[in-house]
Parts: C-alpha cells; structure tokens; sequence
C-alpha cells in the first residue's frame, strides 16, 4: 500500500509545525512497517535507524543484517562445491607435531565491524566426509589408519585464538582391510562414509564479548588434522552482536 500523508495542503492554506511532523511522523510508522516511536523506548538497546531489511549477496550466500552476518552452503549432488581440509597444512599428520598448527577452513569465517561494546554469539555447523586416508602408517611420522582424526574448533581473531576447548573430532574412513578405494575401476571409498563412522555432523555456539569502544571483529572456523583429504561438503555459520 502507497503511503499516504495524514495532512495535506493546497493553495493558501497554512503551514503548521503539527501538520508538518504529523506527517513525517505517519511517514516513519510507514517506513517502519506499522512499529510505532513508542515501542522503542521500551528498550535501550533498539535505535529507529537499526529497523532495515538484510541485504543479501546471493554468489557467496551471505545474508548482512542489522545486528550480525550468516551465511551457509547445503547443496546435494554434482553440484556441490567441497572445500577441504587436510593434514598437509597442520604438521603432516606427524605424531605430537608442535606447534600443531591450526588452519582455516575455506568460506567459514565472517567480519564485522563494531562500534561500542558487544556480547554476541557465532553459531556453526559443519557436514564432513573424512578420508580415506590409507597412507602407510610409520611409527612417529604419522598415526594407525584408524586412529587418524580431524578436529574443528571455532577462533575468534585468527586460527591463533582458536578455543581447543569446543574442538569435535571426526573419525578418518576406515576401509575395508588394507583396501580404502575400489579401484578397478576407481568409485571411491568401499564403505558409505555413514556406514563407516567418517561422516561427521558438527556444530556449536560460542559466546563472545567485548568493552572496546571500535573493533573489528572476526569469527571462523579452523582445523587441526591428522587425515591427508576431509570434505567439508556443507556448512553454515552466524555472527550475532549486541551493543550492551
């Protein structure tokens, strides 16, 4: 419906400040989908300017909002878009490797700038299909086939600020016998990765605060991985903040 002013004017009439903010006032209900100026004085943390939309960026999924981002990939079939993670970036999958270097998973991270203290939230969640990695094991170069693991955890800042404390494991495909690929012809792994405890469902919420005044702030998810190939075939993530 096309927004009508209350008041209207012609020709001689005159023009009174009550007239003039009754429509600018009917204007702002309109704009703001009937909330009226009352409702936000209620509460301290609600502003008029914070009522907009989202916008969304439709190429890489992400959703900006007035109070945070999200953004997530759940597509099925050949269409789906893998990032990886792998052990080629975290020490090799060498036994008690130091420093064990956390890495980036691709496309799970997400920046905002902040204007006054927060609180907020990072929500995330994870589908990975780990292995097989069926490369021989070799006493204090890497771990038994079957032992083999990749955690994700989220970091606040950069992988260095990971917090090892909400790290999931996932378990490395474990084949069948000493044989992980059909290989005549080659059709991927002889076990459905359901069926074979390297399917992993991952998710989880960590809270967040800050008395900064200005601060750039970034959220994402990293990995520590003992497994040479892991899918990261969907995932999802939100970054919320509350000005306190």
């Amino acid at each position: 419906m096309a927004y009508s002013p209350p008041n209207s004017f012609t020709g001689g009439n005159t023009l009174t400040a009550a007239a003039l903010d009754g429509n600018q006032d009917a204007l702002r209900v309109y704009l703001h989908e009937g909330v009226v100026v009352g409702d936000l004085q209620q509460a301290k943390w609600i502003q008029t300017r914070h009522l907009q939309p989202p916008t969304f960026e439709p190429f890489t999924g992400t959703q900006h909002g007035i109070s945070g981002h999200q953004a997530g990939q759940s597509i099925d079939g050949e269409s789906v878009r893998l990032s990886f993670c792998t052990s080629y970036l975290t020490g090799n999958g060498l036994v008690n490797a130091e420093p064990a270097q956390w890495v980036r998973v691709p496309n799970t991270a997400l920046q905002i700038q902040a204007r006054r203290p927060f609180k907020g939230l990072f929500h995330w969640q994870l589908e990975l299909e780990h292995g097989p990695d069926n490369v021989p094991f070799t006493s204090g170069k890497n771990y038994a086939i079957n032992e083999r693991l990749n955690y994700i955890a989220p970091y606040i800042g950069n992988p260095s600020g990971v917090d090892k404390t909400a790290a999931q494991p996932g378990q490395n495909h474990p084949g069948l016998s000493s044989q992980y690929w059909d290989a005549s012809p080659q059709a991927g792994a002889l076990l459905p990765y359901t069926g074979a405890a390297a399917y992993g469902q991952r998710d989880g919420c960590v809270m967040l605060s800050s008395a900064a005044s200005s601060l750039t702030l970034t959220a994402g998810l990293c990995h520590y991985s003992q497994i040479d190939r892991v899918a990261v075939v969907n995932w999802s993530i939100a970054l919320e903040l509350y000005y306190v």
